[in-house]
Order: C-alpha cells, then structure tokens, then sequence
C-alpha cells in the first residue's frame, strides 16, 4: 500500500513539475517576445531621428555656399555641433541596436564629418606660399585679427573645460582613475596637472585636455572629439573620432582616430597607433560608436604648415623600436 502510495507522490510531484516548467518557458517566450518587441521600436525610432537629423544636416550643409562670406564660420560651427549631438545620440543607443545598424550609422557619421571637413577646405583653403606686394599693414592686420581669432577660440576651450561634466585638475605626483560609471556618455576636463597619471577606462562623450605637464593619459574610446592644449612632456594614449592639438610640444601620441588628428601651433610630435588593451575595451568601442577597424593614426593635418609636397617638421611617427604597448 505505501509502495503504490509512494509511486502516486512520485507521479503527481513529476506532472507537477513538468507543468511548472511549461508555465517558465510559456512566461520566457513572452518576456522574449516583449523584448524583441521593443527592441524593434528602439531600433525604428533610432532609424527615423537619425535619418532625419542627417537629413537636415546635409540640407543645412548645403545652404552654407548661398550665405554671406561673414556668416559661413558660424554656421559651420553650428552644423559641427548638430553633428556632435548627432554622435552623442548614436552613442547612447548603441546598446540596443543591432550590429548591422552600428556599423550603417558609424558610416554615416564619417561621411559627414568628412563632408564638412571638405566644405570648410573649399570655402576656406589653405593660404599657399606667394610673393605680396601689399603694405606692411594690411599683414599687420591679418596677423591682429588671427591673434584675436586665437584668443577667441582659447576663452571658448576654457569655458568648454570648466564646464565638463567630470573634471581632474591640479593634481600633482599622483595616480589617478576615473570610474567609468561617472564619465560614460558625458564630457571630461583634464586641466593643470603635472606629473600624473590618469586613466579614463570607459567611454566618454568629449576630453577636453589643458595645461598638463609630464603626464601620461591612458583613455578608452571617447565617441566624438578630444581637445588638447598647452601640454608639454607628455604621454597620450587616445581614441576618438577627431583629435585637435594646440600650442602642445614634445608630446607622444598613440593613437586611434577615425576622421583625422589636427595640430596647430605645435612642435616635436610623436605619433604612433594605438596600444591600448583591457577588459572591456571592445564593448567600449561599440558604446562610443567609433569603429575599430578605421584608424588615421598617421593622417596627422598641421594649420601651421602650407607646403603640400613637403612632410611638416612638427610631427613624426615614432619609430617602432621606441613604441610601447598598455595592458592592464
């Protein structure tokens, strides 16, 4: 009698189980389901605001040449910051979208920041080597407003560093990390620091770097720009999509960027690729949107020099037996 008590237990506690597992994957299809559901309406609303804004971009791009000469800088600027919002959007949906999506999208951002590039060099071009016979003052003029153009764009950087949403400044002698949860998809400033270490190892929006000297910076993937200024003696190790240096000298740069790297008023450059490696370095990539496969390390722009067929003296690429490699 217990025996046939026992295979009865036995039968009902196996049925019950088995309906227990049928009800757990009936709720995990669902839950599946609703998961692939939303998924989808990120992945349509991410398409449809970036067409757009791309869209609108181009249409903005391309009203720049009926413009007054005087208001073409402005609105280039005014379209380079519509695209920085654009990556910045594209940066924090990269978690949800497909992978197909990311690489479509990356390729978008880069055609349009090369076309923007290129219609800067057409209205604007390069200033070529020629005899002038106009007066002193006219060149006295010229150079007046540069200097007030330059004092301009200084003021600009420091409100733009003083403003960064996570700031390491004056430090000296010190090791210094930054968590990633406190800089992913936001703005970081590095200013007056000497003799430091500092790592970034996340994904940030925008580094904007200023007055560092003997330092070495060791960055994850940073999804748009990295401005760096009045630095000497130090080590970088960057990835971005464009990477402009001002007044820095005897700087080494290892290097990853997908547009281009701009110098003006530099000197004694070192550029090498970069040699970055951790653990999440490759999700890192993909939150930024930069693509890993793309580097210009090498395609190095210096404002200050015009001769085309001949390499600047500013900057050199480092020679392999003096090139270093990060692990952590």
């Amino acid at each position: 009698m217990d025996t046939i008590q026992e295979k009865k237990t036995e039968v009902t506690e196996r049925l019950k189980r088995r309906e227990e597992e049928r009800l757990a994957e009936l709720q995990k299809r669902k839950q599946e389901k609703e998961n692939n559901i939303t998924t989808l309406e990120g992945t349509k609303y991410f398409i449809e605001n970036f067409n757009k804004e791309k869209s609108d971009i181009l249409l903005a791009l391309e009203k720049v040449d009926t413009l007054p000469k005087s208001e073409m800088v402005n609105e280039l600027d005014r379209i380079t910051e519509r695209l920085q919002g654009l990556q910045k959007f594209h940066a924090d949906s990269t978690m949800f979208l497909p992978s197909y999506d990311v690489r479509q999208s990356q390729e978008a951002l880069g055609n349009l920041q090369t076309l923007i590039q290129e219609k800067r060099d057409k209205l604007f071009p390069k200033k070529k080597f020629a005899f002038s016979s106009k007066k002193k003052t006219v060149k006295q003029d010229e150079n007046k407003k540069e200097e007030e153009a330059k004092t301009k764009a200084s003021y600009a950087e420091d409100q733009n560093v003083q403003l960064s949403d996570c700031t390491i400044q004056k430090k000296s002698h010190e090791c210094v990390e930054m968590p990633e949860s406190a800089m992913e998809k936001k703005d970081v400033s590095l200013f007056d620091n000497n003799f430091c270490t500092i790592k970034l190892f996340g994904a940030p929006s925008t580094v904007h770097i200023k007055n560092l000297t003997d330092c070495i910076v060791i960055s994850g993937p940073v999804s748009s720009s990295i401005f760096i200024s009045d630095c000497k003696n130090c080590t970088f190790v960057i990835a971005c999509q464009q990477l402009r240096t001002h007044s820095t000298t005897k700087c080494k740069f290892y290097l990853h960027v997908t547009s281009r790297a701009i110098i003006e008023d530099c000197s004694e450059l070192e550029f090498a690729p970069y040699s970055l490696s951790y653990g999440k370095l490759d999700e890192h990539f993909v939150t930024a949107g930069l693509d890993k496969s793309k580097n210009n390390w090498n395609d190095v722009d210096d404002f200050n020099w015009l001769a085309n067929d001949v390499h600047s003296p500013n900057w050199n690429i480092m020679s392999v037996e003096k090139r270093e490699e990060f692990k952590f």
